[in-house]
């Protein structure tokens, strides 16, 4: 059996999504006040900005062409729940994963394009998430509702206060470890 990242994250999207009885909804028209949007930058300036504030760096990989970027765009990254998250406890990043514009990290330079490759997008849209040192604790390949995103943003925080990397080693093992406990115990 060949082992699929996407099918394994997903798993444990929708296992924290089910366990807190969040129901995936698309995000609805409103009228009056302006829908809430989440404040992205480039890479470089969040990868600057995260360490200078130990917070994780949020980058959604999009193309120009890509219908499901835009989507998210217009649902997703409007919810209120997911643009305070985003806003809050992350710095996010927005690339073009076919873009040919130099990014310069520490002492790499390579295109968008390339940086996107690197993190293994092989699609659009793809959302990758890095700790405050740069380093990648997450790819999710594909679209992502609102109630998803919000989950697995919650997933990240406490990943990150529960000692990120240096303590709890590799995300998806944590997030699945912990997705068991709560099944088990009835509380997360």
């Amino acid at each position: 059996m060949r082992f699929d990242p996407k099918a394994r994250l997903a798993r444990v999207v929708l296992g924290v999504v089910c366990a807190f009885g969040v129901m995936s909804s698309p995000a609805t028209a409103q009228q009056g006040p302006a829908l809430p949007s989440v404040t992205w930058t480039n890479l470089e300036s969040a990868v600057k900005t995260a360490k200078a504030t130990n917070k994780p760096v949020f980058v959604n990989v999009y193309a120009d062409w890509c219908g499901y970027c835009r989507k998210m765009d217009q649902t997703t990254f409007r919810d209120a729940g997911v643009v305070a998250k985003l806003n809050s406890q992350f710095v996010s990043a927005k690339l073009n994963g076919e873009s040919p514009k130099k990014v310069t990290l520490g002492k790499s330079t390579m295109s968008e394009s390339q940086w996107a490759m690197r993190q293994g997008v092989e699609g659009f849209p793809a959302l990758v998430v890095l700790d405050p040192q740069g380093r990648t604790l997450l790819l999710y390949p594909g679209f992502m509702t609102a109630p998803q995103a919000s989950a697995l943003l919650g997933d990240v925080s406490a990943f990150m206060k529960a000692g990120g990397i240096d303590k709890k080693g590799n995300f998806l093992d944590w997030a699945e470890k912990r997705q068991k406990e709560c099944a088990k115990t009835g509380t997360c």
